[in-house]
């Protein structure tokens, strides 16, 4: 019997939140490689990612709550149930505080957000003794996140590969 999939519009959040994650933590890591002078465009840049992954996470929390996600295998045991679980509401949780800390952060650098015809001026006084744990916070956070999705695609990986229960297709962005 084939594993019922996700609905399309899960899998394409899904999908979204991964690319947004990806993109907003390589800037994050690389945001010191550019000259100097693009410096606070990546910031902005990866503040904007930053807004990005909070709305579509609290869209996909949302549409999560409301559309039950298919069953588990039943041969799958107590522990990976667990497992499953656990993982999937960590990786929810740190989707959403891992931007909430960020926007501190960068009010509390004496940075504003640009959103183009929208500008969010920097309404906190920059400190220092704040923004400093602040950022270490929210690289810790945003390191966890992104090893727990590394996690997640490797158990996927695994269930596709060695158990070949199908789980990939649950998830797959089309059918074929």
């Amino acid at each position: 019997m084939p594993n019922p999939r996700y609905t399309t519009i899960a899998i394409q959040l899904h999908w979204l939140t991964a690319l947004l994650i990806a993109a907003a933590f390589a800037l994050g890591l690389t945001v010191d490689n550019f000259p100097k002078a693009y410096t606070g465009t990546i910031i902005n840049l990866h503040a904007l990612l930053g807004v990005a992954i909070l709305v579509a996470s609290l869209a996909r929390l949302g549409w999560r709550l409301t559309h039950r996600p298919p069953a588990l295998e039943a041969s799958s045991g107590r522990i990976i149930r667990l497992a499953s679980k656990a993982v999937h509401g960590l990786l929810y949780a740190l989707m959403v505080v891992v931007p909430l800390i960020g926007f501190p952060t960068l009010f509390y650098r004496g940075r504003g957000l640009d959103f183009g015809l929208v500008q969010i001026a920097p309404f906190l006084p920059r400190t220092p003794e704040i923004y400093r744990p602040l950022t270490d916070i929210h690289e810790y956070a945003a390191f966890a996140l992104v090893g727990l999705a590394i996690g997640h695609a490797l158990a996927a990986l695994y269930h596709q590969f060695v158990l070949k229960d199908g789980l990939l297709s649950r998830m797959a962005l089309a059918r074929r």
